[in-house]
């Protein structure tokens, strides 16, 4: 999962320094995905139906077209240390603060604890840039995909629907928007001018990865391990993808950036609940 993951903010990365389009890209992401669901789509639509609109339009929001559209914006200007720090890294701190508001949700103190801890990464890295970084922009795209992800995660919460019923949720009606819109508008394509183990990397890692492998094998770890060890785990996303952009793209993180990054990701750990206080 964690993997699939880092190799998905990798992917973005690499497609938005290539001839590859963001529409060719959210082609793959959703389109593949979208068709191989369908028939769950289908099977399960009296279920879907009965899902309250607000919850539906935060899949659609949090999970679909606009959550990838700003991903892929933030990934030109921006790290990939950055994006897989701040989108999945400071989304705990958005559901929080949802499940409080609109929940009335109690709030332990060790995830209180982490909660700080996410913040005191988030300003780490808002520091950096105001210090001459990469500028506020893609740091401030990816926050707000971050806020997405978390009106998706809670929207999910709150569905009622499984995690690849969900997902077919989000995939089939974003293809069929993507396919409409390409056929009104015909945007530039630049899927020619990229070698074809480039293209079938990103198919296979944004379709079958993404749109598929991620949902299926978070739901699996959640069932084997739990909620708050599987979100523990996670936390290690952005690590792994740190990992791989130095030497892959020879990304030079400095002290900031990894300590934003262990900031954010032990406030992970604590706002998971993975760690609770004893009675």
């Amino acid at each position: 999962m964690v993997l699939v993951w880092a190799s998905y903010f990798m992917s973005l990365k690499i497609g938005a320094s290539s001839a590859l389009t963001t529409y060719e890209i959210a082609l793959f992401r959703f389109v593949i995905p979208g068709v191989l669901l369908a028939p769950l789509f289908i099977r399960h639509f009296n279920s879907i139906r009965k899902v309250p609109l607000i919850y539906l339009a935060g899949l659609l929001i949090g999970g679909g077209v606009p959550f990838f559209w700003l991903g892929a914006m933030g990934m030109k200007t921006g790290l990939v240390a950055e994006g897989s720090t701040l989108i999945p890294g400071v989304a705990p701190l958005f559901v929080t603060g949802l499940a409080v508001l609109l929940f009335r949700q109690p709030l332990s103190q060790w995830r209180l604890y982490g909660l700080i801890l996410i913040a005191s990464g988030v300003a780490t890295f808002l520091l950096e840039s105001l210090s001459g970084g990469n500028g506020l922009m893609g740091q401030g795209i990816f926050l707000l995909a971050s806020f997405f992800w978390a009106l998706f995660a809670v929207s999910v919460r709150q569905c009622g629907l499984s995690p690849l019923v969900a997902a077919s949720v989000v995939t089939l009606p974003s293809s069929c928007f993507l396919l409409i819109y390409g056929l009104m508008y015909q945007p530039e394509l630049g899927w020619y001018q990229v070698e074809w183990n480039e293209l079938f990397a990103q198919m296979l890692v944004q379709g079958l990865g993404a749109g598929l492998a991620s949902s299926f094998l978070f739901a699996f770890a959640i069932s084997r391990l739990g909620a708050e060890t599987t979100s523990a785990i996670g936390s290690l996303t952005p690590v792994v993808a740190s990992g791989i952009a130095l030497l892959w793209l020879n990304e030079v993180l400095n002290e900031h950036i990894l300590l934003g990054i262990f900031l954010i990701s032990i406030g992970v750990v604590l706002a998971s609940g993975a760690i609770k206080t004893e009675k």
